[in-house]
C-alpha cells in the first residue's frame, strides 16, 4: 500500500489542477484501520487555506448509512420493527390518500429505496437563513420558489422539487425502486417520534459520540464555522454554504478522519473487534450489508440495495458503498469486509466525481491484484 500512497502524492495534485478541483481529502483502511490520510489541496482557494484532516465537510448521502445505525439501533432495544407500517410510529404526519396501499410502506423498504415515497432530494437553504423542519419537508411547506430562486436553484444544482410539494406515494410500496430522500426524512421524523428528542441529539448521543465521532454532526455548531471548507462549482467558482433541510437524508458534516472511523466500524477489527463496535451487534451491521434485492434508478445507480447502504461487486469481492452529492460536495466510502479494507474520499467541489471513481478504480485494481 505504500507504493500506491506514494502514486497519490506523485499524481493527485495533478489531477486536482487538471480538473479545476480545489481538494480531496483521502483515507486508505487496511486491517480495518486507517493505514493512510492524506489531504490535497485546499479548504478555500482565495485564502490558500490547505485541506487538514480536521477540516469539515458535508458529507451528503452517506448521511444515510449513518441514519440506518440509528434505526437498528431503535430495532434492538425492540423499539421498531422493520417490517411494520410506519403509521405504527407516526403521528405527526402520514402520507396523503393516493392509489397505493400506504399500509404497505415499511422502515425497510425506505431504507432501500424501495418504499415508493417521493423527493429525491431534500434541498437547502442558505446558512443564514430559515431552517425547515421535518415536519416543513413531508408537508410540503417549504415555500414555492419565485423566478429568482428558481435561477439559483438551476445555477447551483439546488433540487428545485421539494419546495411547496407534500412527500407522497409515487409508486406502489416495494415494487420500483425510486431514490428518495423523502424516504428518508420520513425515518428521521420515526426517531424523533419513538424517542422524543430531536434527531440530531438522538444521533450525537446514542451512535456518533460512541463511535468516537464527536465532531461530526448533523448540525453544524457555530464554533465550527471556521472548519468548514468553502464548497466549489464544477468551475471553481466559490458557492456560498448552505444546510440541507433533510438531515437525514444528507445533512450530516464529517472529518476524513472521523468518516474512517465509522467505515472501520462497519468491519471486523484488527484485534478481534466485532463489527459494530458495540454500538450495534454485528447481526444487525450484518443486516445493514444484506443485499436484499437488486435496484435500477433512474438516476443511473445500480446497486444491490442493503439498509442504507449500497453493496456493489468488485471483482469477484463484494463491496459496501454510499456515495454523496450536495451543490459543492462529492462524497464516496467503500469497505470490503471480507478483505477488512476501505476507501474514503471527500472533495469539496461539484466536479469531484471523475476523480473519486478514478481513484477507487485504482485502489480496487490494486487490491484484487494482492
Amino acid at each position: 500500500m505504500k507504493e500506491f500512497v506514494q502514486h497519490l502524492d506523485n499524481t493527485v495534485p495533478a489531477q486536482l489542477s487538471a480538473l479545476n478541483l480545489p481538494g480531496c481529502a483521502l483515507a486508505l483502511i487496511e486491517n480495518s484501520e486507517v493505514s493512510h490520510l492524506r489531504c490535497y489541496g485546499y479548504a478555500d482557494v482565495k485564502a490558500q487555506t490547505p485541506l487538514s484532516e480536521r477540516s469539515m465537510f458535508q458529507i451528503a448521502s452517506i448521511s444515510k448509512s449513518l441514519t440506518a445505525w440509528g434505526i437498528m439501533k431503535l430495532v434492538e432495544a425492540g423499539k421498531l420493527d422493520l417490517d411494520a407500517p410506519i403509521d405504527t410510529y407516526l403521528t405527526r404526519w402520514h402520507l396523503p390518500p393516493s392509489k397505493y396501499d400506504a399500509a404497505a410502506v415499511t422502515p425497510r423498504l425506505l431504507l432501500m429505496h424501495f418504499g415508493g415515497t417521493s423527493l429525491s432530494g431534500c434541498g437547502g437553504t442558505l446558512y443564514d437563513g430559515t431552517w425547515y423542519t421535518v415536519d416543513d419537508i413531508l408537508y410540503g411547506r417549504t415555500p414555492s420558489l419565485d423566478d429568482r430562486q428558481l435561477e439559483y436553484c438551476l445555477k447551483w444544482g439546488l433540487d428545485p422539487d421539494p419546495y411547496g410539494k407534500p412527500v407522497h406515494l409515487l409508486h406502489e410500496p416495494g415494487t420500483v425502486c425510486e431514490y428518495s430522500g423523502g424516504g428518508f426524512t420520513i425515518l428521521e421524523l420515526i426517531i424523533e417520534e419513538i424517542t422524543g428528542k430531536t434527531f440530531t441529539e438522538f444521533m450525537s448521543e446514542e451512535i456518533l459520540d460512541p463511535l468516537g465521532m464527536p465532531e461530526s454532526s448533523f448540525e453544524i455548531r457555530d464554533s465550527q464555522l471556521p472548519l468548514v471548507a468553502t464548497p466549489y462549482s464544477d468551475t471553481l467558482e466559490e458557492i456560498p454554504l448552505y444546510r440541507t433541510n433533510g438531515k437525514a437524508a444528507g445533512g450530516m458534516y464529517s472529518t476524513i478522519t472521523e468518516l474512517a472511523r465509522f467505515a472501520c466500524a462497519e468491519m471486523d477489527g484488527p484485534n478481534g473487534e466485532a463489527s459494530g463496535r458495540g454500538v450495534l451487534t454485528p447481526a444487525s451491521v450484518a443486516e445493514m450489508h444484506r443485499p436484499d434485492r437488486y435496484a435500477e434508478t433512474e438516476m443511473g445507480l445500480d446497486f444491490y440495495a442493503g439498509l442504507g447502504h449500497y453493496v456493489i461487486d468488485l471483482g469477484d469481492v463484494r463491496a459496501v458503498q454510499h456515495t454523496g452529492g450536495n451543490p459543492g460536495w462529492r462524497t464516496v466510502y467503500t469497505i470490503v469486509p471480507e478483505k477488512k479494507l476501505g476507501f474514503v474520499c471527500l472533495i469539496n467541489s461539484a466536479g469531484g466525481n471523475d476523480l473519486w471513481m478514478d481513484l477507487i478504480q485504482q485502489w480496487s485494481a490494486r487490491f484484487m491484484q494482492q
